[in-house]
């Protein structure tokens, strides 16, 4: 429990880094260059600490699988994240719950009248958040809300699929290295698709200690749950 509360802590904490980074970054390059260092990070991790795990075909596919959505969860995320309130992902975080206890009821048979009560607040807060902001400071398109809710979608398999990854005795160091180094690998195509390479080598020095510090946050918040 103290484990899964710090991982809810750090995570958050997160979170506000990239809102605040994303003020004087792009969205691509900051991605791109945190997953530098978590994916580097991860497999020093590896080559020093875990004997190197021999991975079928379907292993690959599902580690694979819950990164790409974890990936497009986090573009998602952080598009809205650069323009608008940060309490938008706390808000649609809380649907990833419903998500989540939803796939426990329908196939790991889990009693969901246990936990109806906790589903239905949450619904109807949801419901009366976004009803109430609707043409308040806070109100965001239509496009922001259809990001924020693939976000929550991809978020939830990904964990869930991750989950799974887990129970098969896959170390999450290895599932961790495999999601960020897709995370530069797309980043990366990006940016230098869109940016002038003077732009990026500027960003690279200013932004050097800030992007470590999220690394080591980022690391810590997946890392410490498990």
């Amino acid at each position: 429990m103290i484990y899964s509360i710090l991982g809810v802590l750090l995570f958050s904490f997160n979170n506000v880094l990239w809102k605040k980074n994303l003020k004087t970054s792009n969205v691509f390059f900051l991605v791109t260059y945190r997953a530098f260092f978590t994916s580097s990070f991860a497999f020093l991790i590896i080559l020093f600490f875990y004997k190197i795990q021999h991975f079928n075909n379907s292993d690959i596919l599902k580690i694979t699988l819950g990164s790409s959505l974890g990936v497009l969860g986090l573009f998602c995320m952080l598009h809205v994240l650069k323009k608008e309130s940060l309490q938008w992902i706390g808000i649609y975080n809380l649907i990833g719950v419903v998500f989540t206890s939803l796939y426990l009821w329908i196939f790991e048979k889990i009693n969901l009248p246990d936990t109806i009560i906790g589903i239905s607040i949450i619904i109807i807060g949801f419901i009366f958040f976004i009803v109430s902001n609707i043409n308040g400071k806070m109100s965001i398109t239509l496009k922001q809300h259809m990001l924020l809710l693939l976000m929550i979608l991809c978020f939830s398999l990904s964990s869930i699929i991750h989950w799974k990854n887990l129970t098969n005795q896959i170390a999450p160091v290895f599932i961790i290295a495999n999601q960020e180094l897709l995370v530069f690998t797309i980043g990366l195509i990006f940016t230098f698709t869109k940016y002038k390479n003077s732009e990026i080598i500027k960003s690279i020095k200013s932004q050097f200690y800030t992007v470590v510090m999220m690394s080591i946050v980022i690391l810590a918040a997946i890392y410490v749950p498990f």
